[in-house]
């Protein structure tokens, strides 16, 4: 393979990677939930829409490495590029990977951008808001407060369905958690 078809190469990559990465973006909660998160207690497993910007990000990544890659001449320069690219897409795709919400039978568990995993028990919940969307609302949103102050807010989104609102619903009346519910 002569310089010029070794520099297309990058090119060719480069052009995949606009192709397949937002194909990857869209599937990859989906993929999340069928493979890691199903099991028969599963409630919801909630992704956020910065998961996506976020995913979005480690393609650019991808790619503006390979457009460099075009550029570069020395071997060693390209090898350090091309690990450096590895680390950084699955760091920066893996920080997207694990921020979601998941909702089981026995315990909730949220694991933030940044910052540790809490899981809880339903029973240390102590407080639900659900705020339905009027005419100048963007979105229904449920808040959980749990016993030791923490809490945390997300979109009742297409994950969380009607039967997944019974559910969360069935589980507060069981452990008498209060719920409000307002309009926003």
């Amino acid at each position: 393979m002569n310089q010029f078809e070794k520099s297309s190469l990058y090119w060719v990559l480069a052009v995949l990677v606009i192709i397949i990465a937002p194909i990857i973006v869209l599937l990859t909660p989906v993929i999340l939930s069928v493979i890691v998160f199903e099991n028969p207690d599963r409630i919801a497993f909630i992704t956020f829409g910065k998961n996506f910007i976020i995913y979005s990000l480690a393609f650019f990544i991808a790619f503006i490495s390979l457009v460099f890659l075009y550029f570069i001449k020395k071997l060693i320069t390209r090898i350090i590029v091309i690990i450096l690219t590895i680390l950084g897409f699955l760091s920066v795709f893996g920080l997207g990977v694990n921020y979601y919400i998941y909702l089981d039978e026995d315990y909730i568990e949220f694991n933030p951008l940044i910052g540790s995993k809490a899981v809880y028990e339903w029973s240390e919940l102590t407080h639900v808001s659900h705020i339905y969307p009027n005419d100048d609302s963007e979105a229904e949103t449920y808040t959980f407060t749990f016993n030791d102050g923490f809490s945390f807010q997300f979109e009742a989104n297409g994950f969380v369905d009607s039967s997944v609102k019974n559910k969360i619903y069935n589980k507060l009346k069981v452990y008498d958690v209060p719920l409000e519910l307002n309009n926003s």
